[in-house]
């Protein structure tokens, strides 16, 4: 970001004490005088002088605005896109109709606020321009799909792109299904953990099944990936489409080291699902040896 700070020869000194106070913030300006001799340069020395910044602050008597050099730099602003606000170098007043879109400041202190703030946004503007670009170079698409695809193969490095160049953690592929739950049925432990850290909703339920990444990494088998969400406390007594949780679908695979994590962890055994069936019951049903030895287990 660089604020370029114009001015004429009568509002220069006010041009000066708000660069001062912008300077000592810390906020990269460059400053510009204009006087008659302006018209004498050629219109692409006039665009090199202005290609640095990013933003224009234009120091005027409001009661005097029919230079053209102002009308000339405001016009240059609004075809770069570049945003442009006002200081008010003489009294205060309403600008005209032409300038009223512009923010005006009468104080350094509230311009130095602004451009504080507009830093900020920038600096998150140009992290996610940079990753974006980071994607593009690596033949990587910038959508959902690209990053359900990077989730899927366990991609890092990628995800980290994806969300740093604005895309939420929670965001869900076509079929509705949130990218934790992806990487839980991939089994990527290091991507969930990325996407918690990021914010994801460690209780998002996708929408084919109804699973969390919690029944997700349940029906995966995958105990490494169960500790995790676990210790990052997922709800254990979710309950999926068909009313199951996690608790039925690890009774449901005879796994008696999730049973028992489980368990552990506070799930509820007698939650019944839509055959009015409970994880206990189910235990009863199939009568795995180990897996009532878990159940007992917590029982004593």
């Amino acid at each position: 970001m660089k604020i370029a700070v114009m001015a004429s020869p009568e509002t220069i000194d006010s041009a000066r004490m708000v660069m001062a106070a912008l300077k000592a913030e810390g906020l990269p300006i460059v400053g510009l005088r204009y006087n008659d001799g302006w018209r004498n340069e050629t219109r692409s020395r006039m665009d090199d002088l202005l290609s640095a910044a990013t933003h224009i602050l234009c120091v005027v008597d409001l009661a005097d605005t029919a230079g053209s050099w102002l009308a000339y730099i405001v016009g240059s602003a609004r075809g770069r896109g570049a945003p442009l606000a006002l200081y008010a170098a003489g009294r205060p007043r309403e600008p005209e109709a032409w300038l009223a879109d512009a923010p005006l400041f009468d104080d350094p202190g509230r311009a130095v606020a602004y451009y504080r703030d507009e830093a900020a946004a920038w600096a998150v503007k140009e992290e996610r321009r940079m990753a974006k670009a980071a994607l593009l170079e690596l033949g990587i698409s910038w959508h959902a799909e690209s990053l359900a695809q990077c989730v899927r193969e366990g991609d890092t490095k990628a995800v980290e792109l994806f969300i740093a160049s604005g895309f939420p953690p929670d965001v869900r592929d076509k079929a509705g299904v949130p990218m934790l739950c992806l990487a839980a049925r991939s089994r990527h432990v290091g991507i969930v953990e990325l996407l918690l850290d990021k914010g994801a909703n460690i209780d998002a339920q996708s929408d084919d099944r109804g699973y969390s990444a919690l029944m997700d990494a349940a029906q995966q088998g995958d105990d490494r990936l169960l500790e995790v969400l676990l210790a990052r406390r997922a709800d254990p007594d979710l309950r999926s489409k068909d009313g199951q949780t996690a608790l039925v679908l690890a009774v449901g695979r005879s796994d008696a080291t999730a049973v028992e994590r489980l368990l552990r962890s506070g799930a509820d055994p007698d939650i019944a699902d839509k055959l009015g069936l409970s994880a206990r019951k189910y235990a009863k049903l199939f009568h795995d040896p180990r897996v009532d030895e878990a159940f007992s287990a917590i029982a004593r």
